[in-house]
């Protein structure tokens, strides 16, 4: 399974019909390693596809209708050995209720160390396919830091999320922002890498995402669909093949937890390049009003998460 999975990512020709999870996990997985540039069609394609039907016969002609290079495949890219055998190891593990979220992080990000210089080129053009990454290269970086969370009022952001950290025991950079710089002229990867370390607690309170497994796992989609964030994209792709490896019976509820995700993101300005620094003090209904935030509404993700509620 594992050389026709490598092929149907590959060449971007998977058996959506045939193999509908797994077809859907390799488009993903294309998008993710292969061809980055093409990840909003992928999963545009994708989201209103899952939405219309659950047959997967008609799923995978819509797919085809907005991607018609799923039908006849393309040129044959290979990604690295090594890449592959890593996103092995990480999805030829059942998923397990005391496995570490912290511990799939570190491994999805891992990932990244295998690219070759087409893959971070096309990761950068991806990014630059967003007006709001443009608008956060062209600004002074701002980080803040605990002590700016400290001494706001208590119905404030800053106040929301000093609570959340401490109560989780999370620091508001779950992993060191300089340690994810990329050498070389790589603005859009730099900025938005150590950016949204700093953001994605903050869009999980104001965009309404639990923290819950749940809660990660549309979060991503939502990242994925505010500036192309590729590691978003290659965790999604990573979930959805775990998932239609060891529990294809949930496979449709997963999607449907990513997708809401994506969609939500679709329909939200973009964010990245808002002065998060200068709204900490806000009481978050205020944020959603000005901003025109709307938190996310999702069945499934409520379904996901009653299943498997928060420890």
């Amino acid at each position: 399974m594992r050389n026709e999975f490598e092929k149907w990512v590959e060449t971007g020709q998977p058996p959506l019909m045939e193999e509908p999870h797994l077809g859907l996990a390799a488009l993903m997985t294309t998008a993710a390693f292969v061809d980055p540039v093409a990840q909003v069609p992928i999963f545009d394609a994708i989201a209103a596809a899952t939405a219309a039907s659950n047959d997967s016969a008609t799923r995978a002609a819509q797919i085809a209708a907005a991607l018609p290079w799923v039908v006849g495949g393309k040129p044959r890219v290979a990604m690295p050995r090594a890449l592959w055998d890593d996103y092995w190891a990480i999805v030829s593990k059942a998923p397990s209720p005391t496995a570490g979220e912290l511990d799939l992080t570190i491994a999805v990000v891992a990932l990244g160390q295998h690219y070759d210089q087409r893959m971070i080129d096309c990761c950068e053009a991806a990014l630059l396919e967003f007006d709001g990454v443009h608008d956060l290269i062209a600004q002074p970086e701002v980080r803040l830091t605990t002590a700016d969370l400290e001494s706001h009022a208590a119905d404030s952001l800053a106040a929301d999320l000093l609570s959340m950290l401490n109560a989780n025991g999370y620091d508001i950079e779950v992993i060191d922002a300089d340690t994810v710089v990329l050498p070389g002229d790589y603005p859009a990867q730099n900025r938005t890498n150590r950016r949204i370390l700093q953001l994605h607690d903050i869009w999980h309170l104001v965009g309404g995402y639990g923290f819950t497994p749940a809660g990660e796992v549309a979060i991503s989609g939502f990242q994925m669909a505010q500036f192309g964030q590729n590691y978003s994209t290659r965790f999604l792709a990573t979930v959805a093949t775990t998932a239609a490896i060891h529990a294809p019976m949930l496979t449709d509820m997963l999607l449907t937890v990513m997708f809401d995700g994506w969609r939500h993101g679709r329909a939200t300005r973009e964010l990245i390049a808002v002065p998060w620094h200068q709204r900490i003090a806000d009481p978050i209904s205020r944020i959603r009003d000005e901003l025109g935030i709307r938190p996310i509404d999702s069945d499934a993700v409520r379904m996901m998460e009653a299943f498997a509620p928060a420890a």
